[in-house]
């Protein structure tokens, strides 16, 4: 999630599209998200794409009214880019 600082070892798997609605249990399907950013993304009406194997996360209008994509580059040494 944009701007979390969690390590790996404190996240859990999310499905993007819900397993319930017939989403794979996969790479392709999922991220890693805190116990935090995972009860937001079910709860809120934020929503993840994976753009190159990469989770973006386009917030809810209320929150930006141009729901601009945005990742996280806390991890790895990312540096913050223009959504593709």
């Amino acid at each position: 999630f944009p701007d979390c600082t969690s390590p790996a070892t404190w996240t859990e798997a999310h499905h993007i599209i819900p397993w319930q609605a017939g989403g794979e249990t996969s790479v392709e399907n999922g991220c890693l998200l805190c116990s935090h950013h995972h009860t937001l993304l079910h709860t809120s009406d934020w929503s993840i794409q994976l753009i190159n194997g990469t989770p973006w996360f386009t917030p809810p209008w209320i929150i930006d009214h141009t729901q601009t994509p945005r990742r996280n580059t806390y991890h790895h040494g990312l540096t913050p880019q223009q959504h593709p």
